[in-house]
């Protein structure tokens, strides 16, 4: 191949990896959105779960108070209202703990999609240079550059 043609494909291959880093890029921003969804979801999904032990314990009480049962005085009742807590609290636990392993997931996957954008301009100068250094020393190249 002729001396403009290994220019060219010298830019071409730099123009490449330009464009596979930006798709790189892209792909990043995505799972970062999806970090930060997985994030708002699990911080609704312990807002629901602290609502529904709010009506739980209102439950409780108005069915304690409708047998005659003073507030806060049994000890049965104060068992179910403390049982109903530490099952939210686990529950909490859970969705938090969810919600974080799968934020940080979607961040290393974003993390990975980067490395994989700096690794093809990288790879990008590399295979230039090579073709920098054949156009330089005169060497045609009989091999394909995909």
């Amino acid at each position: 191949m002729g001396v403009e043609m290994q220019i060219a494909s010298v830019a071409l291959t730099m123009l490449a990896a330009k464009q596979q880093k930006k798709a790189y890029e892209m792909e990043a921003r995505a799972y970062k959105e999806q970090g930060d969804m997985a994030k708002i979801q699990a911080s609704q999904q312990e807002t629901e779960r602290n609502r529904r032990l709010r009506q739980q314990l209102a439950s409780l009480s108005t069915s304690m108070a409708g047998q005659g049962v003073a507030i806060g005085t049994s000890a049965s009742s104060e068992a179910l209202r403390i049982d109903e807590e530490k099952l939210a609290l686990a529950d909490i636990g859970s969705i938090r703990l969810m919600g974080m392993s799968q934020r940080r997931r979607f961040d290393l996957s974003a993390a990975s999609s980067r490395t994989a954008g700096q690794a093809a301009i990288i790879g990008g100068f590399s295979k230039s240079a090579a073709m920098g250094y054949d156009i330089q020393t005169g060497k045609t190249s009989t091999k394909s550059t995909t």
